[in-house]
């Protein structure tokens, strides 16, 4: 892939930066009050005033609309990426509130049965895409910036990588070049403040990856910091965490801490780790269901040949021929038949067995509506029922497995158990549970000036998990 610069197109924001002779960056707000057009002159503009090289662009995805994950594949030997990227969007839909069958994704292997994915919603990356072509721009190809994380881990074995910017903190967790999870923080101002929060971010990083299986521990800490606050984090780190630090050179002096990610991407000039794209599943000959239709069609016109050929003359052989073909026929309607039976099965059961609990998702979702202080959950009792369905397709001949779709129903309900310092912040925290869509809440048994018990429910989730391609209704 060959790409002249590397692009990130937040709401407010363009960052873009790129390499060769005379590397370059941008970092500005963009203008709020324009429209579609007037956006797409503004980059245009910038482009052109900040000398950015002609050529195809890298497009980074913003990464707060993002999505990268660890999930174990039961993937089987030989799998192409098709059936990879199938089998992750079957887990993903599990695992996350994304539309993960009209995102843009990609499926890295990381250890064992360990993948690594990243996926973005369709409509986002479209309508970033669309606006970077407003530009005059054309696009190579989609990242993340977890991707230049991986770049600038460098080295093998697992390592954590932290940045810290003048407007905020990015650490990602990164195995042999491929991002493994990524947590991105804000800045407040306060110095001392920002730092001890980046290092209790880097405990929970190391925490977390010991617990992935077949994950090793962090060997080493890569660290990159704008301003004073980078000797604040070298220092605090050295002496709270057991891993050796080292300090990430910048490739171009005088570059904000932001923007080495996009230009650790520009400088390699080669494809990301992580590349999104939206990959088709197998269609044609890869498909046993077409294979067993195209042997129809082929024995049924033989059918029509050996038909031609009994009115020339030859009725005794061709007799026997048109059994025989009559018979493999046969053969070959019941045997599509149990394959119909077997993919109905088949899907059945991997909606099943692939549908983890989603309760780490939910549990984080949890944690940033706590109040910082004065609320301590001492109990967290999780239940989730599912519901694996089918509903077949109605036509004047009655129902049919063909047209049919799957999909799974997912109710994930929370007991919360905690004490508080003030009353207040029972009220506090059950509005802050009522203002969010995705949760109900309702209070359990008495309320006590010191203790909470609340029932959290998450909004009840409805996802198709994929629509049935066979002929015939299995019977």
């Amino acid at each position: 892939m060959r790409y002249a610069s590397v692009v990130e197109l937040r709401r407010n924001r363009l960052v873009a930066a790129w390499g060769g002779k005379r590397p370059g960056w941008i970092d500005e707000a963009i203008p709020e009050e324009l429209d579609e057009q007037a956006r797409g002159e503004w980059l245009k503009a910038a482009f052109k005033d900040s000398g950015m090289p002609a050529g195809k662009v890298l497009l980074v995805l913003p990464r707060r609309e993002a999505v990268l994950l660890q999930l174990e594949i039961e993937a089987p030997e030989g799998a192409s990426t098709a059936d990879l990227h199938g089998m992750a969007r079957v887990r993903l839909g599990t695992q996350s509130t994304i539309d993960a069958h009209k995102s843009v994704m990609d499926v890295v292997h990381t250890a064992g049965k360990s993948y690594t994915v990243c996926a973005v919603p369709g409509d986002v990356a479209d309508r970033t895409r669309d606006e970077l072509k407003s530009s005059g721009r054309s696009i190579a190809g989609m990242t993340t910036r977890s991707a230049g994380h991986g770049v600038m881990a460098g080295g093998e074995g697992v390592q954590l990588v932290i940045v810290a910017g003048e407007r905020e903190v990015e650490l990602a967790v990164v195995r042999e070049g491929v991002p493994i999870m990524t947590r991105q923080l804000n800045r407040n101002g306060d110095m001392e403040n920002d730092a001890a929060k980046i290092v209790s971010e880097a405990h929970r990083a190391e925490t977390s990856t010991r617990m992935l299986g077949g994950m090793e521990s962090i060997s080493r800490i890569v660290l990159h910091a704008d301003g004073p606050i980078g000797p604040e984090l070298s220092g605090l780190i050295t002496r709270e965490l057991a891993v050796p630090l080292v300090k990430f050179e910048p490739p171009v002096l005088g570059m904000p801490a932001e923007l080495c990610p996009l230009m650790a991407i520009a400088r390699a000039g080669e494809s990301p780790v992580l590349l999104l794209r939206r990959v088709m599943p197998a269609r044609g000959l890869e498909v046993p269901a077409v294979r067993i239709g195209l042997g129809l069609a082929a024995l049924a016109a033989i059918v029509l040949i050996g038909a031609v050929l009994f009115f020339s003359g030859q009725k005794s052989a061709l007799r026997k021929r048109v059994t025989t073909l009559r018979n493999e026929l046969v053969q070959l309607q019941s045997k599509n038949r149990e394959h119909q039976r077997e993919e109905a099965r088949l899907i059945h059961l991997q909606s099943w067995i692939g549908q983890e609990p989603k309760w780490t998702g939910e549990i984080a979702s949890l944690t940033e509506i706590l109040p910082e202080r004065g609320v301590v959950v001492d109990r967290l009792i999780g239940t989730e029922a599912r519901e694996v369905s089918f509903s077949a397709q109605r036509s004047g001949q009655g129902r049919r497995y063909e047209g049919g779709k799957w999909s799974s129903t997912s109710l994930t309900e929370f007991d919360m158990h905690a004490s508080v310092d003030d009353r207040h912040l029972v009220q506090d925290l059950r509005q802050r549970l009522i203002d969010d869509p995705r949760f109900d809440v309702e209070s359990k048994g008495p309320e006590l000036p010191d203790r909470l018990v609340f029932r959290v429910t998450v909004t009840p989730e409805q996802s198709e998990l994929q629509d049935a391609k066979s002929e015939e209704q299995p019977r």
